[in-house]
């Protein structure tokens, strides 16, 4: 039977909330820093259309309906890549999608066969998992959630792409994968145990790696995006474990995950405008310059680090003992990942603010009020939800849907 199927079920308001949130901060962001103002409505019509399939993955039981909705979001991340028409970026974009259709197109195949196999697209009526279209299906998710080895359109389009939709791309787009892990494969007793041990290795060996790549790299964008492998990592990882600690952590970790790289990412804008560089070595001492940016994005490292009482020390945390409860090895795995993260965002944020010193030849522009109004609120939603940690996690756990 193939029909569109929507279901309001906690996992999918949440997320539907969450995404909605992250994409009207990106518009407001926009409204004070976007330049080539001649494009705007291209702008807000990519946003829209990344929100809305965003929202559409998590709420469809529908494999065909998300694999349209899945498409739809490559396409208006191709132009989000190429917003600003230079070579680079157009170059960016159409990696991107290259590399995006085929893994989609790939796992169109995995999607078809199943129907074949079971007869239906209704993800809650699949039954019957054939190996080889798992794997097939495995490739598109691990590509749109860009794990190790497949990410490597991640840091072009990063370096690409306007930091007004960054926030929008690093808090949305890249989850589609793992709601989709987590929709098809991993909330349910079809697939041997042996492939979930395998994807949380895959998950662990692309967090620890890109994490020693976010530690090495001066380029802020590059860091990010290194950043963001690292962290989906941990998502998956939390997926693949199962169990309550391990599918709520990574939800949580979703929300941890967007609230925080929305809002550095923002931060991240706010500094190359403010200083014209993108390099930590060439940056000057920019907290002299803005006190308040600083602090906010102490809050946003803090907690993709996992600092208490941020969320992201929930969310990590929940991960973790997930993972150790599944094997030992695995958390020894984990636990090495969240040290890298501490390192690289240490590093970071140690160059940005504390490194050196402004002079007086150097050439700041104020920060804009409604840019760092944006960050102040992804920073203040982090915290706060660290601190009511207890109402995410029993709205998720509630009548046991986990």
């Amino acid at each position: 039977m193939i029909g569109f199927d929507f279901f309001l079920d906690r996992f999918g308001i949440f997320l539907s909330a969450l995404f909605i949130f992250i994409g009207l901060m990106s518009f407001i962001y926009a409204l004070a820093t976007l330049k080539k103002k001649g494009h705007r409505l291209e702008f807000y019509i990519t946003l829209i259309l990344i929100v809305t399939s965003g929202v559409g993955v998590a709420l469809s039981y529908n494999l065909l309906l998300i694999f349209i909705l899945w498409e739809i979001s490559t396409f208006a991340l191709w132009r989000a890549i190429g917003f600003y028409r230079q070579k680079e970026s157009l170059n960016a974009a159409s990696f991107s999608f290259i590399i995006n259709f085929m893994a989609a197109s790939i796992m169109l195949i995995g999607i078809i066969m199943l129907f074949i196999e079971n007869g239906t697209f209704n993800i809650s009526e699949i039954q019957s998992f054939d190996m080889v279209a798992v794997v097939l299906i495995t490739i598109g998710i691990l590509t749109k959630s860009v794990t190790m080895p497949l990410h490597v359109w991640l840091v072009p389009a990063y370096k690409a792409i306007p930091s007004a939709m960054g926030g929008c791309f690093a808090g949305i787009a890249e989850n589609l994968g793992v709601i989709l892990f987590l929709r098809l494969l991993a909330n349910g007793n079809f697939i041997a145990p042996q492939f979930f041990y395998i994807i949380a290795w895959i998950a662990i060996t692309s967090s620890v790696l890109m994490g020693g790549a976010a530690l090495l790299s001066n380029k802020l964008r590059n860091l990010l995006a290194y950043s963001t492998v690292s962290q989906i990592g941990f998502i998956l990882l939390g997926f693949a474990v199962g169990g309550t600690y391990g599918l709520v952590g990574g939800m949580i970790y979703i929300l941890a995950h967007a609230l925080a790289k929305s809002g550095l990412f923002f931060g991240v804008g706010i500094i190359e405008e403010m200083t014209g560089k993108d390099d930590l070595n060439s940056l000057p001492c920019v907290l002299k310059a803005s006190p308040t940016l600083g602090v906010l994005m102490a809050l946003l490292a803090g907690s993709i680090v996992g600092f208490f009482p941020m969320v992201g020390f929930f969310a990590k945390l929940m991960v973790v003992i997930g993972t150790v409860t599944v094997s030992g090895y695995l958390g020894v795995g984990a636990i090495v990942a969240a040290v890298f993260t501490l390192l690289y965002n240490w590093r970071f944020y140690h160059e940005l603010f504390f490194a050196k010193a402004l002079t007086r030849s150097t050439k700041v522009k104020r920060p804009s009020y409604i840019a760092l109004a944006v960050v102040f609120i992804l920073a203040l939603a982090s915290l706060l939800f660290g601190i009511f940690f207890y109402q995410p996690f029993n709205y998720l756990t509630a009548g046991g849907g986990f």
